[in-house]
């Protein structure tokens, strides 16, 4: 008798082990032979779920964009903390809570590729990318009207944030203990927001 696959499952499967690969090797190092060997299963196989690599790899990183969204979602609403803890607790998850993954060197890649491409795939992504963004300026725009922090240009802010994670996570593959050094440094200047 036939073994039956759910579909989606597999799907799901295949994508949480092309993160490992695409993480340890890159984005173009990596090959549906490194993925199909790390999921047990020959590329033909493969094709009955993706059409390629690149879909594969835009999959992988929906997927984790997802996951980080959840996460910053759950600081956010977490009303005990205030705005700097949760704010902090977002940073926090978005650089050194995603070092077992290397997530942010495949972010990295696919926003080099989002500048040089246009694609459906990719406008989804970008989306994904914005709502991420659009959650920590809500954040910081919450926080102002409750009179937590000085009044700042929310956009400003956070494009100031996301350039110091986006630095970080360069560093992070070089210098594991200069990461921390600047990690404070931004939580500094957010409790300088404070008043």
């Amino acid at each position: 008798m036939p073994k039956i696959v759910d579909y989606e499952e597999k799907k799901k499967e295949i994508i949480e082990k092309a993160k490992i690969v695409f993480a340890k090797r890159g984005y173009h190092n990596t090959s549906l032979s490194h993925i199909s060997k790390k999921c047990g299963m020959g590329r033909t196989t493969i094709y009955q779920y993706f059409k390629n690599k690149d879909e594969i790899f835009f999959h992988t990183i929906g997927s984790t964009l997802e996951e980080m969204q959840t996460q910053v979602e759950v600081i956010v609403a977490n009303e005990e903390l205030s705005f700097t803890e949760k704010l902090k607790q977002v940073i926090h998850q978005l650089t050194e809570g995603q070092e077992d993954n290397n997530t942010f060197i495949l972010l990295l890649e696919t926003l080099l590729i989002l500048n040089r491409e246009k694609n459906e795939v990719l406008e989804k992504l970008k989306d994904d990318i914005q709502r991420l963004k659009n959650t920590i300026e809500d954040l910081i725009k919450q926080a102002i009207e409750k009179k937590e922090i000085k009044p700042v240009d929310s956009n400003s802010f956070l494009e100031t944030i996301c350039t110091f994670i986006e630095t970080f996570t360069i560093k992070k593959v070089s210098n594991r203990d200069d990461l921390k050094v600047k990690v404070e440094s931004l939580y500094l200047l957010i409790d300088g927001l404070k008043i």
